[in-house]
């Protein structure tokens, strides 16, 4: 298996604790070094670009809000798809129906990426997207992370947007090793074969195609695979 490429979510992921392991670190230094890409996938938007440099990670594209924006390693935008006003007021209606909501966007006249949210629990998360997703069927997509819910057009989402950085940079299609661990991450992990890392979300592990203990360990035995 000749992976050219690895797409990480970020929190949970690689970003545990507060931290980046030096194992990981390590892991994606010498994946770079081969002539290989590392990025990450992530739900998290623009401010993610002052994270990673808070963090120190280097990386050779960016995709954020779950896929709805992609930039290369200058930041410059490479793909995006804001929500259109109208539907994004529409889920903000809907939103501010919910009686546990703690947080949700506030519509405004600035570009949007994708809408924000957060329940009390993981499982009421899991209710309101799947809504959303019978709701505005065909116009937005909902997934969940943690207690929150992030919603972008549909056609959108982290699965989608690996395809898009692979031809990017001229790679087949079957060229990505993906990992996450959690619910956002499921569609990715299982439309490109990938892993789930040990200590993510119980039901993502357990649907995950193949599993790690880490990122950088992931990368290790990949390169030495090759």
């Amino acid at each position: 298996m000749d992976k050219r490429l690895i797409a990480s979510d970020f929190d949970g992921t690689i970003f545990i604790n507060g931290e980046i392991s030096g194992q990981d670190r390590e892991g994606i230094k010498l994946w770079r070094e081969s002539g290989r890409y590392f990025g990450v996938v992530t739900g998290r938007g623009k401010d993610f670009f002052d994270k990673a440099k808070e963090v120190g990670l280097d990386l050779d594209y960016y995709i954020l809000c779950n896929g709805s924006l992609i930039a290369d390693s200058d930041r410059n935008i490479i793909y995006s798809s804001p929500i259109d006003r109208e539907l994004f007021t529409q889920i903000y209606r809907l939103f501010m129906s919910f009686d546990d909501l703690q947080f949700c966007s506030e519509p405004d006249n600035e570009v949007k990426y994708q809408f924000y949210s957060t329940f009390p629990s993981v499982e009421r998360a899991l209710e309101a997207a799947d809504l959303v997703n019978e709701k505005f069927a065909g116009r937005a997509a909902a997934v969940v992370n943690g207690t929150h819910v992030n919603i972008g057009n549909a056609g959108t989402g982290k699965a989608e947007s690996v395809y898009i950085i692979l031809k990017h940079f001229g790679l087949s299609e079957d060229a990505a090793a993906v990992v996450g661990d959690d619910y956002n991450d499921l569609d990715m992990i299982k439309e490109h074969s990938g892993w789930a890392v040990l200590s993510g979300k119980p039901a993502v592990v357990s649907a995950a195609p193949h599993t790690c203990e880490s990122v950088g360990g992931l990368a290790r035995t990949l390169l030495n695979n090759t």
